[in-house]
């Protein structure tokens, strides 16, 4: 029997394995390193569809990537001074990751290039999700509206 790890304020006693790749990763180790090489409080996070990588978003206006296999920070995504992400995710595919806060920006995880940018929220966006083969990408946003884009 296999345990998936979920993100919550709970830590698990037990190791969580990836659905996926059925690698398993030690929770509290993964929160420990993170916690000793960043410098700012993480404000959002996200597991790549096949377990091998962890995206975190902190309040330096940066996203650090992680690849779990070797506990390593091999990418960070340096954004707008003062950009606020609230949610990340990355797709079913694991072909793009996007970012909500500020505003709603798509990443492709092959090149880590910013390919789309979205602005139509007079506030902060609060979470994304993309929709079924990443087609298209919804966000919800502090100004109480629901918006859907293309991919």
């Amino acid at each position: 029997m296999s345990l998936i790890c979920s993100i919550s304020n709970e830590v698990p006693e037990h190791p969580c394995v990836s659905p996926v790749s059925n690698h398993i990763y030690e929770r509290r180790l993964i929160e420990k390193y993170i916690a000793e090489n960043g410098t700012d409080p993480i404000t959002s996070i996200a597991f790549s569809e096949n377990g091998y990588y962890l995206a975190t978003a902190a309040d330096d206006s940066s996203v650090k990537l992680w690849d779990l296999r070797k506990l390593k920070n091999f990418k960070t995504l340096q954004l707008d001074n003062n950009f606020e992400v609230k949610s990340l995710i990355f797709d079913q595919s694991g072909t793009y990751l996007a970012l909500g806060g500020t505003d709603v920006q798509i990443y492709i995880c092959k090149q880590w290039t910013e390919i789309l940018h979205f602005t139509e929220h007079s506030g902060l966006t609060t979470g994304v999700a993309f929709g079924q083969h990443a087609k298209f990408i919804a966000s919800t946003g502090m100004d109480r509206s629901l918006k859907f884009y293309s991919l």
